[in-house]
């Protein structure tokens, strides 16, 4: 795959997770989306996807949306800060921004952490080593984190017995989604990165695009992204609504 075809894959796969042609995100706009899945959530999710926003949003905000759009200039592509300026600041419960990033798989560097800490594959017999990170950390660390053993495919780094940092993937809108999770008495060992390499290596031998997603305050999530050569393509936000 040249990286032509890779970033052409990359705007494809989402366009028509969207149900739109691959050629909307070259088009300033934005394609409201209620969800029933979100109904009652009170919750707009914004992907802005090359030139053009997707909203998937709590149905019950369809009419509202529907005329903020239409108020607004022709194909405008309706970002946070316009629904914010708009409706008042008041009406905003939290706003979180993602980051959606992707490996082009020549670009993966070869990386193994410094011994004594070991990486490999994880198993379901793993199972109660996770349930011990998960309980070393934070619960919105493990909420956002998002790490099982039982994903399609998980990666771990021990430290003897103790697994220390582990990493997830599964198929999401046609990309490996990963997630990553590290014992705060090891961070800053490039363990999560070790993981994560680890996740990427697996989705090149199965063809699969790896994406790395993560919030814009997550710093050391940022940093692991860098260092094993992702790019950064898309931004998102999650509005929620009072």
């Amino acid at each position: 795959m040249n990286i032509d075809t890779f970033e052409n894959t990359i705007y494809r796969n989402w366009t028509g997770y969207f149900g739109c042609p691959i050629e909307t995100a070259q088009q300033s706009g934005t394609t409201l989306l209620p969800e029933s899945k979100y109904d009652g959530d009170n919750v707009i999710a914004l992907w802005h996807i090359g030139k053009h926003t997707f909203a998937q949003l709590d149905p019950a905000y369809y009419s509202q949306l529907e005329k903020l759009t239409e108020e607004l200039p022709a194909k405008t592509s309706l970002t946070g800060d316009l629904i914010q300026t708009s409706w008042g600041s008041e009406r905003i419960l939290s706003w979180d921004i993602g980051l959606a990033y992707y490996l082009f798989p020549p670009h993966l560097p070869a990386y193994l952490p410094d011994q004594p800490f070991i990486l490999r594959q994880l198993s379901e017999a793993d199972t109660n080593a996770m349930s011990v990170l998960h309980a070393a950390n934070t619960p919105e660390d493990v909420d956002e984190g998002f790490v099982e053993v039982t994903h399609q495919v998980a990666f771990g780094v021990f430290f003897g017995e103790q697994l220390v940092a582990a990493a997830s993937g599964y198929e999401r809108t046609g990309f490996l989604d990963i997630g990553v999770l590290t014992h705060p008495d090891f961070r800053k060992k490039g363990l999560g990165k070790a993981v994560v390499g680890g996740i990427c290596e697996w989705a090149n031998q199965h063809n699969i695009i790896a994406q790395y997603r993560h919030n814009i305050t997550n710093a050391g999530s940022q940093n692991v992204a860098i260092s094993l050569n992702f790019k950064l393509y898309f931004k998102s936000e999650g509005i929620f609504l009072k």
